[in-house]
């Protein structure tokens, strides 16, 4: 499996940054900064991201390569 953006895996599951901000339980501006990289992703919300779009952890890019 080829790895995919944090953008890609949230509009694949067909949500909106609003959307998969609460799902996640932070704000839409918190989660805005962790699709753009500006801010890291805490692992516990991380692996909270990885089963609500179920993509294994290991392929999904936290942080600009």
């Amino acid at each position: 499996m080829e790895k995919v953006t944090l953008k890609m895996a949230r509009v694949k599951l067909g949500l909106t940054q609003d959307e998969m901000a609460k799902e996640l339980g932070t704000s839409r501006v918190t989660y805005g900064k962790y699709e753009k990289y500006e801010s890291p992703m805490r692992i516990d919300m991380a692996k909270k991201f990885s089963e609500l779009v179920k993509i294994p952890i290991d392929h999904i890019i936290f942080s600009e390569q």
